[in-house]
């Protein structure tokens, strides 16, 4: 009898030892793989929570030492002791006062703190100076400060440096920016005095100088002093030389004063934001500048000034949407669950409500959790069969759908979509910007 040999199949086939062995790896290498993302998983996240809590326990600890101080404070008189009191004891009890706002009475403790520290000891003096800002007693603030000479110790540097930030912010939220910016100028200056600096302080400093200028100088365009406003201006591009918002403003000043000037600013502003500048400003300072450049007997620049008037109309033609020249619609959001996740989709509409048709327009639709961009779509709004007309006519249907998967509907509250239209990618303009709702509705619901 011959015997029948079995089928060996990939399910019957005996394994060698080196294929069992690497079986084994590959499932130990696997687990332990899962093992390793499962555990980054779990790490991110509870940093997260470590952090969340952390924000949250210091609200919560500053609520509770307020609560305690007043607790204390309501049980004892310390007016009546703070005459014989220590310096340690006259510092504890300003701070005491000074954690519930009581700024009177921590002013009088840190003036007993200052009559019995020693030399060399600049805390109080720095202590009794910021209490005196909260009540907005600057003339006594700065008497303070000034008494201080020792301009090489560090730790005086430190305390007079963030004195006159307070001293700064304090006048800057009651509307005095000019004596902000120059209570500014002095923390600059103390803080130049050290060798190694902090960027982000650095940064900070030289942000409200600038910020506290600019107030400054739409003051007094408002006033009509425009050689003043200038001026502050001024001061501010020398600590900020790259800043664009300020350099528009000193563009559309000088437009009537200094033409020529204005143009320059104009001039390096049209390569960087176009699409923020209004080019009928631009164009009278050219026109003006060309006037002024023949009246001097140049010619060649007034040639010069009179071209770029022809060149701009054409680059702005060719190349800028202004945020104003489109109206964008929210026509309908639909974010109904999906299986486990919740897909983004939206339609939008853009009107054209500028005097010329656009033809070529590109739009890109950015998801955004938190001002944190998460996915683009980019869509063609229009283009030479489909250009979008000015004449009021109703324009087409774009519809936008996002790969990202969002999993609850309070993680939806998280995002926003953001539009930025152009001609050209080198200058994009946000159009807008619309909050994503947890349920779908039609346009009249939830335009922005």
């Amino acid at each position: 009898m011959i015997k029948e040999h079995k089928r060996i199949t990939k399910y019957n086939r005996r394994k060698t030892k080196t294929q069992i062995i690497m079986g084994y790896v590959r499932t130990v290498g696997i687990s332990f793989l899962a093992a390793i993302v499962f555990t980054t998983l779990l790490a991110i996240h509870a940093r997260n929570e470590m952090i969340r809590n952390f924000y949250a326990n210091i609200e919560a600890m500053e609520q509770l030492d307020e609560k305690i101080a007043k607790e204390i404070i309501t049980q004892t008189d310390f007016a009546k002791d703070l005459k014989k009191e220590k310096y340690a004891v006259c510092m504890h009890v300003g701070q005491l006062y000074e954690t519930v706002h009581d700024y009177a009475s921590a002013q009088t403790a840190y003036e007993y703190a200052v009559m019995r520290a020693k030399p060399g000891m600049y805390k109080p003096y720095y202590k009794l100076a910021s209490v005196l800002i909260a009540q907005g007693k600057f003339e006594d603030a700065k008497s303070v400060l000034k008494h201080l000479k020792d301009t090489h110790n560090k730790a005086l540097i430190k305390y007079k440096t963030r004195a006159y930030i307070e001293m700064g912010d304090k006048y800057y939220s009651i509307g005095k920016f000019l004596s902000g910016a120059k209570s500014y100028e002095r923390a600059n200056f103390y803080y130049n005095k050290f060798s190694k600096k902090d960027p982000i302080v650095d940064k900070s400093i030289k942000e409200r100088i600038v910020g506290a200028y600019m107030q400054t100088a739409d003051i007094m365009v408002k006033s009509g002093l425009n050689s003043d406003a200038v001026r502050f201006l001024k001061k501010a591009e020398k600590y900020e030389p790259d800043n664009l918002k300020l350099k528009y403003k000193l563009a559309i000043i000088l437009s009537d004063s200094d033409p020529e000037q204005s143009v320059a600013y104009f001039e390096e502003l049209l390569d960087k934001i176009p699409q923020q500048i209004d080019y009928g400003v631009y164009c009278n300072a050219l026109m003006k500048s060309a006037t002024i450049a023949d009246l001097d007997n140049r010619p060649t620049q007034a040639k010069y000034y009179r071209y770029k008037i022809h060149s701009v109309d054409l680059f702005v033609e060719r190349k800028v949407v202004y945020r104003n020249d489109i109206d964008t619609i929210l026509e309908e959001f639909k974010v109904r669950k999906l299986w486990f996740t919740y897909p983004v989709k939206a339609k939008f509409r853009f009107a054209n409500v500028s005097n010329t048709d656009i033809v070529n327009l590109y739009g890109d639709f950015v998801l955004t959790n938190k001002g944190k961009e998460i996915e683009t779509v980019t869509k063609t709004i229009s283009n030479k069969q489909t250009p979008l007309l000015a004449d009021g006519s109703e324009p087409p249907i774009v519809k936008i759908k996002f790969k990202k998967n969002i999993y609850t509907r309070k993680e939806l509250n998280r995002y926003t979509i953001r539009i930025y239209l152009y001609k050209d990618e080198k200058y994009k303009t946000l159009a807008a910007e619309f909050a994503v709702p947890e349920k779908s509705f039609k346009r009249g619901d939830g335009r922005q």
